[in-house]
């Protein structure tokens, strides 16, 4: 037993070392025009789902400079994210950058989902040009697609393709990295796949089977996800009633349905890649039991044939616990207006709406009038607590004075990272907790009748 124990602690000793030695260090200062600004380096270590984990953070300084730096083992996806707003780029190990990044200043009042994304100037790559040679590739493919528009998408005048593949390949010298060769190879595939009919079959015999899988290359990843949506669901060699009808524990007699398909049966490191997509899909779809979907999942976290398969399982089953409901609510310590630190816990045993504003929100008052008619129809059986975005106290007062009386807690600049941890995209929003502290639903909608509905499911189950 001993014997094994040593074996083991020698194993990850080598095993840390190996990566200590593979991980090389990435230097990246800028400059933005939000000073003060909370600044992260975000690594997508998972592109099928999107998975990102912060490497480095830091504040802008009175000028708006920064510096980050971490260590890196190979090309990937990473963002920069000022704040709460990210521009994505891909980094490489050894490597120092210089960039300026540029973000809207007259979108105070658009939602996440409006604002016009933050614009990066790179000023020094020390990478051997593997940022500027991806840019050129977007550029091509992206002013090709423009330029012949009419001919590809109307015309179907695929042979143009092969023009721009020549063009690309002009551009690509002897020098350049694998990556960059594949990156390009991939966009070219992307562009493909939209104008041609019906192309999919071949774009997955030439681009997909037997071919290395391109865990950190975005258009690759992009590319697969739109193959195979529903690969499993539409394939006619495979019996979707058998499908439906998978138990828990029962995953290698399911996975032997699915050898049916040739493409599943000898690519079996691709298949793993397409079955993890579909158990994602098939969670949220009601003919499949979810129980059963998240066995599978979870025995794909252990059993998959590489540890990125493995990791995206697992990235895949956390993600169906985010904010879902019955989980553990984001704790966050937050000043109200007599200056007190107000914890979580401090409003557990009562049912509380989380109401999120910032000092921009335009339909907020109409808002509040019905948070408090409601609250009064349903007895006070839940507590409101407002959640305000805002660099200057507006809402604690205001709200005093229109009669309100309800919690109000400032979110500051330092506290940013609780939106995205209630998934805060626009203002306002509402997430709706348990009395034991847990989600019971977020976002729960803020129109009147739905949000009456949930509150009524919510607390009167």
């Amino acid at each position: 037993m001993m014997q094994k124990v040593f074996r083991l602690i020698f194993f990850l000793v080598f095993f840390f070392q190996l990566l200590l030695l593979s991980a090389q260090t990435v230097e990246i200062t800028g400059n933005c025009n939000r000073p003060g600004a909370l600044i992260r380096l975000i690594a997508y270590s998972d592109l099928l789902n999107m998975h990102a984990e912060t490497k480095a953070q830091t504040y802008a300084d009175e000028n708006g400079a920064f510096q980050l730096q971490t260590n890196i083992s190979q090309i990937g996806v990473y963002e920069i994210a000022v704040e709460l707003e990210r521009v994505m780029l891909v980094l490489k190990p050894d490597s120092k950058y210089d960039f300026t990044i540029h973000l809207e200043t007259e979108q105070a009042n658009l939602s996440y989902f409006d604002k016009a994304p933050p614009a990066l100037l790179i000023n020094q790559a020390d990478d051997d040009g593997l940022q500027i040679q991806l840019e050129n590739i977007d550029r091509q493919v992206n002013n090709f697609a423009i330029d012949h528009f009419k001919e590809l998408y109307q015309l179907r005048r695929y042979p143009l393709l092969d023009t721009l593949e020549q063009q690309l390949k002009r551009s690509l010298s002897s020098g350049n990295e694998d990556y960059v060769k594949e990156y390009a190879r991939y966009k070219l595939a992307a562009l493909e796949m939209a104008v041609k009919r019906n192309g999919g079959r071949q774009i997955i015999a030439d681009y997909f089977q037997h071919q290395p899988i391109r865990y950190q290359m975005e258009p690759y990843m992009n590319l697969f996800k739109e193959l195979f949506k529903d690969y499993l669901l539409h394939n006619r060699t495979i019996n979707t009633s058998e499908l439906v009808a998978m138990r828990v524990g029962d995953y290698n007699n399911w996975r032997n349905i699915l050898r049916s398909d040739s493409l599943l049966r000898d690519d079996s490191a691709l298949a793993d890649l397409i079955i993890v997509q579909s158990l994602k899909d098939f969670y949220y779809n009601a003919r499949f039991d979810r129980l059963a979907v998240r066995d599978y999942l979870t025995f794909l976290a252990s059993d998959a044939a590489t540890e990125p398969l493995r990791q995206m399982a697992n990235h895949v089953l956390t993600a169906f616990d985010f904010l879902a409901a019955g989980t553990a609510a984001p704790d966050f310590s937050l000043e109200n207006a007599a200056q007190e630190q107000k914890q979580l816990a401090d409003f557990t045993g009562t049912a509380v709406m989380l109401v999120f504003v910032d000092n921009s929100c335009p339909v907020c008052e109409m808002l509040f009038q019905n948070l408090e008619d409601i609250q009064q129809a349903f007895e006070n059986n839940f507590q409101i607590v407002v959640m305000a975005f805002e660099r200057e106290a507006y809402y604690a007062k205001h709200l005093n004075d229109m009669g309100y009386e309800w919690e109000v807690l400032k979110i500051n600049p330092t506290d940013i990272l609780l939106l995205e941890a209630y998934n805060i995209r626009t203002f306002p929003e509402l997430v709706f907790l348990t009395a034991e502290g847990n989600i019971g639903m977020a976002p729960i909608p803020s129109d009147e009748i739905p949000l009456k509905y949930h509150l009524n499911r919510l607390i009167n189950k």
